[in-house]
């Protein structure tokens, strides 16, 4: 997907699911750029194609953002989420022109996209909610000093 996905729409999405002007920038920045981080070795494609294991990094990176509030590993989950679906299994060797631009996909293809992304978007508000709440509250002395 290109900077329409990656960066204005991430952008977009995260601010209606909650996320404050701020975080949103920081998530819409770390997902687009993945593409000029993750590009230079066979290792790096797994943030872009399925096949290599893109799901996988989706996953991980989504769940390691929730546990320590990482809005950068949430942005990079996002872009192997949205490449995931974007390039398909056989985007690696099949990635004809236009493929990463959202006019030229199916209104289906746009809608399922804004879904998974948003869920992820909204799952990690929610896994964050309970990590945070499972922390243990700060003891104060008798000072008053914490």
């Amino acid at each position: 997907m290109n900077g329409e996905v990656h960066y204005h729409l991430t952008k977009r999405w995260a601010i209606e699911e909650g996320f404050s002007p701020e975080e949103a920038e920081r998530i819409a920045a770390a997902d687009w750029a993945c593409d000029a981080k993750y590009v230079t070795t066979l290792a790096d494609k797994r943030y872009h194609w399925p096949i290599f294991g893109s799901p996988v990094v989706a996953l991980r990176r989504s769940r390691a953002a929730a546990a320590t509030g990482d809005l950068e590993l949430l942005g990079e989950a996002l872009h192997a989420l949205q490449d995931t679906l974007g390039h398909g299994v056989h985007g690696h060797v099949w990635h004809w022109p236009g493929i990463d631009r959202l006019e030229h996909r199916s209104a289906q293809f746009a809608r399922r996209l804004e879904r998974r992304s948003r869920a992820m978007l909204a799952g990690y508000r929610r896994k964050r909610a309970v990590v945070l709440a499972a922390a243990p509250a700060p003891t104060h002395r008798a000072d008053g000093s914490v």
